[in-house]
Formats: structure tokens, C-alpha cells, sequence
């Protein structure tokens, strides 16, 4: 469980730190994205996906070694 906690803070993060590279600030802060979703919800979900990516391929790893 510690494996895909660790794993799943640090895809979050690396996540996290791609999008506001990608000019995430600014439509986080003034809500540019279209579809009518709000943009902090698009984000979570993003983050949140990153996460579960890094941690499952960690326990699968950790798994076959």
C-alpha cells in the first residue's frame, strides 16, 4: 500500500507540474476551458488520473519483480 501511495503522490505531482507548464495557470485561474465543465474539475480529474497511472503501473511492477 506504501508502493501505491508513494507512486500515485509523484504521478499526481508530475501531473500537475505538466499542466501548469502547459499554460495550466491561466486557464485555472480564469476558467478558459470551453464545454462548460469548470476548469478546476478538468484539472482534478487530470491529476487524479495521472496518479492512479503511476501508482497501478507501480504495483504491477512491484508485482512482477
Amino acid at each position: 500500500m506504501r508502493t501505491f501511495v508513494w507512486w500515485f503522490n509523484i504521478g499526481a505531482l508530475t501531473t500537475l507540474s505538466v499542466l501548469m507548464v502547459q499554460g495550466g495557470v491561466h486557464d485555472l485561474l480564469y476558467g478558459t476551458r470551453s464545454g462548460g465543465t469548470a476548469a478546476y474539475l478538468t484539472f482534478a480529474i487530470t491529476i487524479l488520473g495521472g496518479g492512479l497511472l503511476a501508482g497501478c503501473l507501480a504495483l504491477i511492477m512491484n508485482r512482477l519483480r
